[in-house]
């Protein structure tokens, strides 16, 4: 285990050992109840982590009072005694495995919606009645009661939490929730002791912490997540966040210090999406590290390779090191790097589909590259048996559903063959990868490759699947993973009554994949046209508009992009595409094309314009290549899986892989 040594050393937080440097932070897993309480999913969730090898491991938000409800039922509620037996679940599922385990204490403030239950309607929380920058709702401004009462919360959530065999408590100060909101000078104007000076506006975030100790005594650890700076004109800024940390740390009450940044509108500074490479708050870490001294020192954000990792650790730039999506992706890294097989990795692509992305909505969390997260139970490791009698399975079709069928399939011990009609493998993940910014897909297809090279998969390139050599191999089972291909027609679901684009004969019509694989085809002047609401669309102008080309992207929806919104790219890529001089126009039609060029129709009042252009591109309808399927199913046993089953994104198609290679 001499590989990423630096790693593996134990450190002490307080009174509490931690076998490794690796920690996972916080983060919304959505699998609460109805009562607001954590699941044994959520148990199963974190004993995973803790079985792959994890040195210490935070829950979920934890709120510390009931005025505090977050995302809805699913946001857990600490403060309540009804919680102390799921954590002593908890508590021994993490202890099972040599890890230790800390709840998150947090009150959301502002950052909620009054409104969400019908049974809790309430003024929302803040220091001095300012809105929310995520629900624009009007806060109340905290009396000294109210003060009051959240400290108690905090001191009884931690009791809780201290009585059902839970190692520690960080008190949760970053990302706008209600205490970051004290510490910053933009959301807190208050003139008496909790408002004003450093000093007066961490009062209160000692004051919790002092609860936490007053309950919970010294052999309980008590760490802080700090925002060093809010990335806001006004708010914390790195100088002030230095002196934030320096006078918390004086106070003795903490044994760490997690430290990140940002708040609720600019959080996608916090958890980065693929735009942004490479870890993004080391340095912040290590300014704090510079103030904090001997004081640990937790950093996090974007880290996905162990590497990385180490060299943070043994530059004493941080002293842990959270991988917090590193291990949703794969929760044994830990596990198989220490025992040599670290090229078996699935890493985390940054994608922030499965994870923030549906968090934002609300949505259990998930992961595009292991649909085993949030499903441990049924899909967890220990769960993939061998097969009881092996056979001969034929997949058709080499992108991320194909790819993950026969690798589940061979591991179980079957006997896979792998036809894909091109040269490699990836389907449409490959040209993704090329879109600027998104290169990290490829790790997906590469992380893929090889495993299939690990369990002998019989892959055969530039094979195209007919039935006479299907009838050739003779499997036992056929899984259809063929994928799908863009329509060049124009038909849109939004003018369903219309077959296609009138006029497309006056213009080069391109697909997206076609564009990105040959971008000279499209001209100098390009119009592209979205129904979809994904990266694709702008993806693809960005790329283009580098080239110099002049580019419109033109979609019916309110702004273009609406779905990169939840995965946090919007506020990076909308930048990058104004600077490149590329236009949007959202709430427009493409009416026809003439001699003249694309028509644009408004679709509030049919207003039109028209736009010179060489080429069209329509981002818009996809339609399943399932052209084999009924000749296939008349004489073997056939699943179709991905795209060729119905065109979605990469999350369905793996997951869908993973159950259909567990299904023969």
């Amino acid at each position: 285990m001499t590989k990423h040594s630096a790693l593996w050393q134990p450190i002490e937080l307080g009174p509490v050992s931690v076998k490794n440097r690796i920690v996972v932070t916080a983060h919304a897993l959505m699998y609460g109840d109805k009562d607001n309480l954590m699941t044994q999913q959520s148990i199963d969730y974190y004993e995973e982590r803790a079985k792959g090898g994890a040195g210490l491991i935070l829950t979920e938000a934890q709120a510390v009072h009931g005025t505090s409800r977050g995302l809805g039922y699913r946001t857990h509620q600490g403060w309540r005694t009804e919680v102390i037996p799921v954590y002593e679940r908890l508590a021994a599922a993490v202890h099972r495995h040599g890890a230790k385990i800390f709840v998150d204490l947090s009150h959301f403030g502002v950052e909620d919606y009054n409104g969400m239950f019908l049974d809790n309607w309430r003024a929302l929380w803040s220091p001095s009645g300012l809105p929310s920058t995520t629900y624009g709702e009007i806060g109340k401004a905290m009396t000294h009661g109210d003060i009051e009462q959240l400290v108690a919360g905090f001191g009884r959530s931690a009791r809780n939490a201290k009585v059902a065999g839970i190692d520690g408590a960080e008190v949760h100060a970053a990302h706008g929730y209600l205490l970051c909101s004290f510490l910053s000078p933009l959301t807190n104007r208050r003139t008496d002791e909790y408002g004003g000076s450093t000093e007066n506006r961490c009062r209160i975030v000692k004051e919790c912490a002092e609860a936490v100790r007053r309950e919970c005594g010294p052999d309980f650890a008590v760490g802080v997540r700090l925002s060093l700076t809010e990335y806001t004109p006004g708010g914390i800024d790195e100088a002030e966040g230095v002196k934030i940390a320096r006078h918390l740390a004086d106070s003795g009450l903490f044994d760490y210090f997690s430290i990140s940044a940002g708040n609720a509108s600019t959080f996608d500074r916090v958890v980065s999406p693929m735009s942004m490479p490479g870890p993004q708050l080391v340095d912040l870490a290590k300014r704090a590290k510079e103030v904090l001294g001997d004081i640990p020192v937790v950093t996090a954000n974007g880290i996905t390779e162990l590497s990385v990792a180490d060299s943070i650790v043994s530059s004493g730039e941080a002293d842990l090191v959270a991988m917090t999506r590193a291990h949703i992706a794969d929760p044994l890294l830990v596990q198989k790097a220490q025992s040599g097989r670290e090229d078996e990795i699935r890493h985390c692509v940054r994608a922030n589909q499965g994870c923030i992305g549906r968090m934002s909505k609300g949505w259990e969390l998930t992961c595009t590259q292991n649909p085993a997260a949030g499903r441990e139970k049924t899909l967890g490791s220990g769960t993939l048996n061998l097969a009881s009698e092996p056979r001969k399975v034929l997949v058709i079709g080499g992108g991320p559903a194909g790819m993950r069928a026969a690798e589940v399939a061979a591991s179980r011990g079957h006997e896979v063959v792998l036809m894909e009609q091109s040269d490699k493998l990836g389907g449409q993940i490959r040209a993704a990868a090329k879109l600027t910014t998104r290169g990290r897909w490829s790790v997906l297809v590469h992380d893929m490759e090889r495993m299939l090279e690990k369990y002998k998969v019989d892959v055969r390139l530039n094979t195209t699947a007919d039935l006479d050599n299907v009838r050739a191999l003779g499997p036992d089972h056929v899984i259809l993973a063929s994928g799908s291909t863009w329509r060049r027609d124009g038909f849109s679901a939004v003018l369903a009554a219309r077959p296609a684009i009138p006029g497309l004969d006056n213009i080069r019509v391109l697909d997206p994949i076609q564009a990105i694989d040959d971008p000279d085809a499209c001209g100098d002047n390009v119009v592209i046209v979205d129904d979809t609401g994904e990266y694709t669309a702008l993806g693809l102008a960005e790329l283009l508009a580098t080239t110099g080309k002049k580019v419109e992207v033109v979609s019916s929806k309110l702004f273009l992009g609406d779905n990169t919104l939840m995965n946090l790219d919007i506020g990076h890529l909308y930048p990058r595409l104004y600077a490149l001089g590329a236009t949007l126009t959202p709430q427009h039609i493409v009416t026809e094309v003439t001699g003249d060029g694309v028509v644009l129709s408004r679709i509030w009042d049919g207003a039109t314009k028209t736009i010179p252009a060489q080429s069209l591109v329509t981002v818009m309808l996809r339609d399943a290549q399932t052209a084999l399927l009924p000749q296939l199913q008349e004489q073997f046993a056939v699943t179709a899986i991905g795209d060729a089953l119905a065109p979605r994104r990469v999350d369905e198609a793996i997951y869908e892989g993973e159950m259909a290679g567990r299904g023969v």
